[in-house]
Protein backbone atom coordinates (compact mmCIF):
# COMPACT_ATOMS: atom_id res chain seq x y z
CA UNK A 1 0.00 0.00 0.00
CA UNK A 2 1.56 3.19 -0.89
CA UNK A 3 2.22 5.57 2.27
CA UNK A 4 0.25 8.35 2.91
CA UNK A 5 0.42 9.35 6.47
CA UNK A 6 3.88 7.98 6.98
CA UNK A 7 6.83 7.06 5.00
CA UNK A 8 9.26 4.09 5.77
CA UNK A 9 12.71 6.38 7.41
CA UNK A 10 15.71 5.30 8.20
CA UNK A 11 16.13 1.55 9.19
CA UNK A 12 19.28 0.00 11.68
CA UNK A 13 20.61 -3.18 10.33
CA UNK A 14 21.80 -5.49 13.60
CA UNK A 15 21.27 -2.67 15.63
CA UNK A 16 21.57 -5.11 18.88
CA UNK A 17 22.96 -8.82 19.06
CA UNK A 18 19.81 -10.41 19.41
CA UNK A 19 15.96 -9.98 19.57
CA UNK A 20 15.03 -6.38 20.53
CA UNK A 21 11.78 -6.51 22.18
CA UNK A 22 11.59 -3.17 23.38
CA UNK A 23 11.34 0.91 22.51
CA UNK A 24 10.58 3.69 24.07
CA UNK A 25 11.46 7.51 23.20
CA UNK A 26 13.15 9.98 25.74
CA UNK A 27 10.66 12.40 25.77
CA UNK A 28 11.52 15.70 23.85
CA UNK A 29 14.02 14.53 21.68
CA UNK A 30 15.06 12.28 18.74
CA UNK A 31 16.87 9.88 20.50
CA UNK A 32 15.09 6.48 20.85
CA UNK A 33 16.32 3.57 23.51
CA UNK A 34 15.73 -0.10 22.90
CA UNK A 35 16.42 -3.57 24.46
CA UNK A 36 15.88 -6.83 24.24
CA UNK A 37 17.48 -10.39 24.64
CA UNK A 38 20.98 -9.31 24.17
CA UNK A 39 21.32 -7.73 28.13
CA UNK A 40 21.61 -4.18 26.61
CA UNK A 41 19.82 -0.60 26.50
CA UNK A 42 20.79 1.30 23.72
CA UNK A 43 20.08 4.74 22.51
CA UNK A 44 19.55 5.78 19.09
CA UNK A 45 19.77 9.36 17.40
CA UNK A 46 16.74 9.04 14.88
CA UNK A 47 18.22 11.53 12.80
CA UNK A 48 22.05 9.94 12.46
CA UNK A 49 21.23 6.58 13.19
CA UNK A 50 24.45 6.87 15.95
CA UNK A 51 24.15 4.95 18.82
CA UNK A 52 24.66 7.96 21.53
CA UNK A 53 24.96 5.06 24.55
CA UNK A 54 24.89 1.95 25.65
CA UNK A 55 23.39 0.41 29.53
CA UNK A 56 24.35 -3.16 30.24
CA UNK A 57 21.43 -5.05 32.35
CA UNK A 58 23.61 -8.02 33.95
CA UNK A 59 23.63 -11.69 31.58
CA UNK A 60 19.93 -11.79 31.70
CA UNK A 61 17.62 -10.66 28.98
CA UNK A 62 15.71 -7.37 29.27
CA UNK A 63 11.75 -7.82 29.05
CA UNK A 64 10.83 -4.48 29.77
CA UNK A 65 11.63 -0.70 29.03
CA UNK A 66 10.66 2.35 30.16
CA UNK A 67 11.71 5.88 29.73
CA UNK A 68 10.69 8.68 32.35
CA UNK A 69 8.50 11.98 31.81
CA UNK A 70 11.67 14.05 32.51
CA UNK A 71 13.78 11.95 30.25
CA UNK A 72 16.23 11.46 32.57
CA UNK A 73 15.80 7.97 33.78
CA UNK A 74 15.28 4.30 32.45
CA UNK A 75 13.69 1.92 34.37
CA UNK A 76 14.22 -2.03 32.84
CA UNK A 77 13.66 -5.69 34.23
CA UNK A 78 14.68 -8.29 33.36
CA UNK A 79 14.86 -12.37 33.03
CA UNK A 80 16.61 -12.45 36.83
CA UNK A 81 13.31 -10.95 38.34
CA UNK A 82 15.51 -7.34 39.00
CA UNK A 83 13.93 -3.84 38.10
CA UNK A 84 17.05 -1.71 37.20
CA UNK A 85 17.00 2.26 37.45
CA UNK A 86 19.64 4.21 35.15
CA UNK A 87 20.86 7.62 34.56
CA UNK A 88 20.40 8.40 31.33
CA UNK A 89 23.36 10.70 31.07
CA UNK A 90 25.45 7.73 32.53
CA UNK A 91 24.91 5.70 29.74
CA UNK A 92 26.23 8.59 27.21
CA UNK A 93 29.01 9.32 29.43
CA UNK A 94 30.25 5.69 30.14
CA UNK A 95 29.92 3.77 27.37
CA UNK A 96 27.89 0.69 28.53
CA UNK A 97 29.96 0.50 32.09
CA UNK A 98 27.18 2.53 33.90
CA UNK A 99 25.64 1.43 37.41
CA UNK A 100 21.91 1.10 38.07
CA UNK A 101 21.25 3.85 40.79
CA UNK A 102 18.59 1.59 42.35
CA UNK A 103 18.07 -2.10 41.78
CA UNK A 104 14.89 -3.86 43.37
CA UNK A 105 14.54 -7.81 43.64
CA UNK A 106 10.86 -8.60 42.89
CA UNK A 107 11.01 -12.23 43.33
CA UNK A 108 10.64 -14.76 40.91
CA UNK A 109 8.68 -14.06 38.05
CA UNK A 110 7.40 -10.93 39.65
CA UNK A 111 9.05 -8.59 37.18
CA UNK A 112 7.76 -8.61 33.47
CA UNK A 113 6.85 -5.20 32.34
CA UNK A 114 7.89 -2.10 34.31
CA UNK A 115 6.36 0.95 34.51
CA UNK A 116 7.52 4.09 35.67
CA UNK A 117 4.01 6.04 37.69
CA UNK A 118 3.90 9.42 37.33
CA UNK A 119 3.25 11.07 40.86
CA UNK A 120 -0.26 12.45 41.65
CA UNK A 121 0.32 15.47 43.30
CA UNK A 122 3.72 17.74 44.43
CA UNK A 123 3.96 15.45 47.97
CA UNK A 124 3.09 12.24 46.37
CA UNK A 125 5.64 9.40 46.29
CA UNK A 126 6.77 8.36 43.13
CA UNK A 127 5.92 4.89 42.31
CA UNK A 128 7.89 1.91 39.63
CA UNK A 129 4.95 -0.74 38.54
CA UNK A 130 5.57 -4.10 37.31
CA UNK A 131 3.39 -7.08 36.01
CA UNK A 132 4.03 -10.70 37.34
CA UNK A 133 3.13 -14.46 36.39
CA UNK A 134 0.73 -14.69 39.38
CA UNK A 135 -1.66 -12.05 38.65
CA UNK A 136 -0.47 -9.49 40.78
CA UNK A 137 0.53 -5.59 40.12
CA UNK A 138 3.70 -5.06 42.44
CA UNK A 139 4.30 -1.13 43.63
CA UNK A 140 7.89 -0.01 44.76
CA UNK A 141 9.07 3.21 45.81
CA UNK A 142 11.12 4.65 43.17
CA UNK A 143 13.07 6.94 45.78
CA UNK A 144 14.17 3.83 47.80
CA UNK A 145 13.17 0.66 46.30
CA UNK A 146 10.75 -0.31 49.08
CA UNK A 147 7.64 -2.32 48.85
CA UNK A 148 4.60 -0.26 48.83
CA UNK A 149 1.76 -2.90 47.81
CA UNK A 150 0.18 -5.16 45.37
CA UNK A 151 -2.88 -4.59 43.45
CA UNK A 152 -3.88 -8.22 42.92
CA UNK A 153 -6.80 -9.55 39.83
CA UNK A 154 -7.66 -12.05 41.78
CA UNK A 155 -6.64 -14.26 39.02
CA UNK A 156 -3.38 -16.72 39.39
CA UNK A 157 -2.40 -16.20 35.43
CA UNK A 158 0.70 -14.03 33.47
CA UNK A 159 0.42 -10.79 33.21
CA UNK A 160 2.05 -10.04 29.75
CA UNK A 161 1.34 -6.39 29.59
CA UNK A 162 1.32 -3.43 31.71
CA UNK A 163 0.59 0.17 31.18
CA UNK A 164 0.21 3.64 33.23
CA UNK A 165 -2.06 6.06 32.40
CA UNK A 166 -0.16 9.66 31.15
CA UNK A 167 -2.20 11.13 34.38
CA UNK A 168 -0.76 8.67 36.54
CA UNK A 169 -3.84 7.88 37.66
CA UNK A 170 -4.82 4.14 36.53
CA UNK A 171 -2.83 0.98 36.14
CA UNK A 172 -4.03 -1.13 33.06
CA UNK A 173 -2.81 -5.17 33.24
CA UNK A 174 -3.42 -8.22 31.08
CA UNK A 175 -2.04 -11.27 29.63
CA UNK A 176 -3.21 -14.85 30.01
CA UNK A 177 -6.76 -15.45 29.21
CA UNK A 178 -7.83 -12.21 27.42
CA UNK A 179 -9.11 -9.91 30.08
CA UNK A 180 -7.74 -6.72 31.23
CA UNK A 181 -7.88 -5.22 34.75
CA UNK A 182 -7.77 -1.33 35.41
CA UNK A 183 -6.67 -0.46 38.51
CA UNK A 184 -6.95 2.76 40.38
CA UNK A 185 -3.55 3.55 41.56
CA UNK A 186 -3.98 5.78 44.57
CA UNK A 187 -7.30 3.73 46.13
CA UNK A 188 -5.31 0.75 45.32
CA UNK A 189 -8.79 -1.02 43.68
CA UNK A 190 -10.18 -2.65 40.90
CA UNK A 191 -11.97 0.04 38.83
CA UNK A 192 -12.94 -2.35 36.07
CA UNK A 193 -12.39 -5.47 34.05
CA UNK A 194 -12.84 -6.45 30.60
CA UNK A 195 -12.95 -9.93 28.13
CA UNK A 196 -13.17 -8.37 24.91
CA UNK A 197 -10.39 -10.78 23.16
CA UNK A 198 -10.09 -14.66 23.04
CA UNK A 199 -6.66 -15.01 23.36
CA UNK A 200 -3.80 -13.54 25.30
CA UNK A 201 -3.55 -9.82 25.80
CA UNK A 202 0.09 -8.99 24.55
CA UNK A 203 0.00 -5.21 24.40
CA UNK A 204 -1.86 -2.76 26.45
CA UNK A 205 -1.77 1.40 26.07
CA UNK A 206 -3.38 3.95 26.93
CA UNK A 207 -4.63 7.38 25.36
CA UNK A 208 -2.79 10.32 25.76
CA UNK A 209 -5.67 12.09 27.95
CA UNK A 210 -6.09 8.64 29.98
CA UNK A 211 -9.96 8.02 28.80
CA UNK A 212 -9.09 5.31 26.46
CA UNK A 213 -7.65 1.78 26.76
CA UNK A 214 -5.60 -0.08 23.71
CA UNK A 215 -4.91 -3.77 23.76
CA UNK A 216 -3.10 -5.73 21.43
CA UNK A 217 -3.84 -9.96 21.19
CA UNK A 218 -3.34 -13.09 19.97
CA UNK A 219 -6.22 -13.55 18.28
CA UNK A 220 -4.50 -10.74 15.94
CA UNK A 221 -7.12 -8.18 17.37
CA UNK A 222 -6.37 -4.60 18.05
CA UNK A 223 -9.37 -3.60 21.01
CA UNK A 224 -10.32 0.03 22.12
CA UNK A 225 -12.34 0.26 25.58
CA UNK A 226 -13.39 2.55 27.62
CA UNK A 227 -10.57 2.71 30.35
CA UNK A 228 -13.06 4.01 33.30
CA UNK A 229 -16.20 1.20 32.56
CA UNK A 230 -14.67 -1.23 30.44
CA UNK A 231 -17.22 -0.91 27.63
CA UNK A 232 -16.06 -1.61 24.14
CA UNK A 233 -15.52 1.24 21.91
CA UNK A 234 -13.62 -0.15 18.90
CA UNK A 235 -12.64 -3.57 17.08
CA UNK A 236 -9.41 -3.58 14.27
CA UNK A 237 -9.50 -6.07 12.37
CA UNK A 238 -6.59 -6.83 9.63
CA UNK A 239 -3.49 -8.43 11.43
CA UNK A 240 -2.44 -12.36 10.25
CA UNK A 241 -0.40 -13.08 13.46
CA UNK A 242 -0.20 -12.13 17.47
CA UNK A 243 -0.52 -8.49 17.62
CA UNK A 244 2.39 -7.90 19.67
CA UNK A 245 2.74 -4.08 20.56
CA UNK A 246 0.06 -0.96 20.05
CA UNK A 247 -0.20 2.36 20.87
CA UNK A 248 -2.03 5.60 19.75
CA UNK A 249 -0.86 8.55 18.41
CA UNK A 250 -0.48 11.45 20.60
CA UNK A 251 -3.41 12.99 19.33
CA UNK A 252 -5.86 10.30 19.21
CA UNK A 253 -6.44 10.22 15.53
CA UNK A 254 -4.65 7.31 15.44
CA UNK A 255 -2.68 3.65 16.54
CA UNK A 256 -0.05 2.36 15.57
CA UNK A 257 0.63 -1.78 15.97
CA UNK A 258 3.08 -4.30 15.31
CA UNK A 259 2.91 -8.19 14.60
CA UNK A 260 4.27 -11.27 14.36
CA UNK A 261 2.61 -11.41 10.45
CA UNK A 262 5.85 -9.11 10.18
CA UNK A 263 3.46 -5.71 9.84
CA UNK A 264 3.78 -2.43 10.90
CA UNK A 265 -0.13 -0.99 10.32
CA UNK A 266 -1.58 2.58 11.38
CA UNK A 267 -5.15 2.91 11.83
CA UNK A 268 -7.63 5.74 11.38
CA UNK A 269 -9.40 5.53 14.71
CA UNK A 270 -12.70 7.51 13.28
CA UNK A 271 -12.82 5.17 10.28
CA UNK A 272 -11.87 2.07 12.57
CA UNK A 273 -9.64 1.03 9.34
CA UNK A 274 -6.42 0.16 8.37
CA UNK A 275 -4.99 2.80 6.33
CA UNK A 276 -1.44 2.16 5.90
CA UNK A 277 0.79 -1.14 6.07
CA UNK A 278 4.01 -0.90 6.64
CA UNK A 279 6.74 -4.31 5.54
CA UNK A 280 9.88 -2.60 6.89
CA UNK A 281 10.49 -6.04 8.96
CA UNK A 282 11.69 -9.47 7.72
CA UNK A 283 10.39 -11.39 11.35
CA UNK A 284 7.59 -10.58 14.29
CA UNK A 285 7.53 -6.80 15.18
CA UNK A 286 7.34 -6.59 18.80
CA UNK A 287 7.30 -3.12 19.46
CA UNK A 288 5.76 0.03 17.82
CA UNK A 289 6.38 3.35 19.55
CA UNK A 290 5.36 7.36 18.81
CA UNK A 291 7.81 10.08 19.04
CA UNK A 292 6.77 11.60 22.84
CA UNK A 293 6.62 15.25 23.53
CA UNK A 294 8.26 16.71 27.45
CA UNK A 295 7.16 19.33 29.22
CA UNK A 296 9.86 21.98 27.14
CA UNK A 297 9.58 20.58 23.77
CA UNK A 298 6.61 19.23 21.70
CA UNK A 299 6.37 16.43 19.02
CA UNK A 300 3.25 18.05 17.07
CA UNK A 301 4.12 15.58 13.61
CA UNK A 302 5.72 12.40 15.63
CA UNK A 303 7.91 10.26 14.28
CA UNK A 304 6.89 6.72 14.79
CA UNK A 305 9.61 3.69 15.07
CA UNK A 306 9.14 -0.14 15.58
CA UNK A 307 11.83 -2.63 16.21
CA UNK A 308 11.48 -6.63 16.44
CA UNK A 309 12.88 -9.90 15.63
CA UNK A 310 15.23 -9.37 12.66
CA UNK A 311 17.23 -6.93 14.94
CA UNK A 312 16.15 -3.76 13.09
CA UNK A 313 15.16 -0.43 14.10
CA UNK A 314 12.82 1.02 12.06
CA UNK A 315 11.61 4.57 11.78
CA UNK A 316 8.92 6.18 9.81
CA UNK A 317 8.46 10.33 9.22
CA UNK A 318 5.61 12.06 8.85
CA UNK A 319 4.08 12.92 5.93
CA UNK A 320 0.08 13.98 5.93
CA UNK A 321 -0.36 12.91 9.97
Amino acid sequence: MASVLYAAGAAIADAHEDDIWHACWVPGTHRLASAGSDETVRIWDAQSGECAGTLRDGDYAITSLDIDAQGAQALTASMDHKLRLWSLADAAANGGAASPTLTIDAGPINAWKARFVRAQGGEAEPLLAASSGRGVVGLWSARTGAAVRELDTSRQKFLYALAVSPDGAKIACGGVGGQVFVFDVEAGTLGCTFSGHSDNVRSVAFSADSTLVLTGSDDKQVQLHDARHGSPVATLLGHHGWVLSAEMHPTGAYIASGSADTKVKIWDVAQRASVETHSQHAQAVWCVAWQRSSDEAAAPRPMLASVGEDRAVCFYDPVLA
